[in-house]
């Protein structure tokens, strides 16, 4: 039998595409999304997205309580965050924010946030000023110099795979419910999905929404608004049309309990529910069931 010599620089050729397939076929091409719970009996929120190259995006991060759980995942992924941002000055959004940048060395790139001025929340919301001075204060201080950035409606921000659309900033001009409606609000985007952040978005930020970036809403995902009771409309939810909904909501506030059983308390949880069940939500994922990751094509 006569034997085929094979030009030994296409040999190699061969064999460089034959690992190059290999690679790609077992490269990771997918962006995981993990919601975290609450660490206390308080209600929290706090996101983590990491892209198929190992970025780490961070959105709030929770309370004080949760700052452990918080340090753990950023560790655990490396000890770098690639992008953190930060939906209002809430201490149940960026309490465990704060605590990280003042005690540990976890290293930031980039902090997206969209504060208004002190002696706009001093008038404004006076009852949470000392911990919003603290959180103003870590902003500005030496350790984050030249890392935090205010974005601008309209503004996209490329992060590998994924693309952030900015929706919403601060509306220093909506005073009611004052310092939820400050929520910036934030479209994911990858290949495939998309997921939207609203923050604690209540009525006339809703409303402000509508107006502006209503053909911008729809969204695969969506975070439920001040974890899911008296936060955004009803007419916000339809526009946005989502097939997952993740909710950042502790037990207690998921059945509006009191302390005396199902549907004893003020809130509107319930009421948020039947509106997700009006829109045919296929998955509902609550904070209250422990930490949870989901695949992001």
């Amino acid at each position: 039998m006569k034997k085929v010599l094979l030009n030994p620089k296409f040999s190699i050729s061969l064999l460089l595409f034959l690992f190059l397939c290999v690679i790609a076929f077992y490269a990771p091409s997918e962006t995981m999304l993990t919601q975290l719970s609450p660490q206390g009996n308080r209600q929290m929120m706090g996101y983590l997205l990491k892209t198929p190259n190992g970025k780490l995006i961070l959105i709030d991060g929770g309370t004080i309580e949760d700052t452990n759980q918080l340090e753990e995942q950023i560790e655990k992924n490396g000890g770098k965050v690639d992008a953190w941002f930060l939906t209002h000055a809430h201490d149940d959004h960026v309490g465990a924010f704060v605590q990280i940048v003042k005690n540990t060395d976890i290293t930031i790139d980039k902090i997206y946030v969209s504060p208004n001025a002190l002696d706009w929340y001093a008038q404004y919301e006076p009852q949470r000023l000392e911990f919003t001075t603290e959180f103003l204060e870590t902003l500005t201080g030496e350790k984050l110099k030249n890392k935090v950035i205010e974005p601008k409606v309209g503004q996209e921000i490329k992060i590998e795979n994924i693309t952030v659309e900015v929706l919403g900033v601060r509306n220093p001009e909506i005073i009611e419910n004052a310092g939820n409606e400050q929520s910036m609000v934030l479209k994911f985007k990858t290949k495939k999905t998309s997921f939207l952040i609203l923050g604690d978005t209540g009525e006339k930020s809703s409303e402000k929404l509508l107006q502006t970036q209503k053909e911008k809403l729809k969204s695969d995902i969506v975070q439920m608004a001040h974890h899911g009771q008296q936060g955004a409309t009803k007419e916000l939810y339809q526009a946005i049309q989502p097939k997952i909904c993740l909710w950042p909501t502790p037990e207690w506030l998921w059945n509006n309990d009191a302390g005396e059983g199902m549907n004893t308390g003020p809130w509107k949880t319930l009421e948020t529910r039947a509106w997700m069940e009006e829109l045919q939500v296929q998955q509902n994922y609550v904070a209250k069931d422990g930490k949870k990751t989901i695949w992001l094509e």
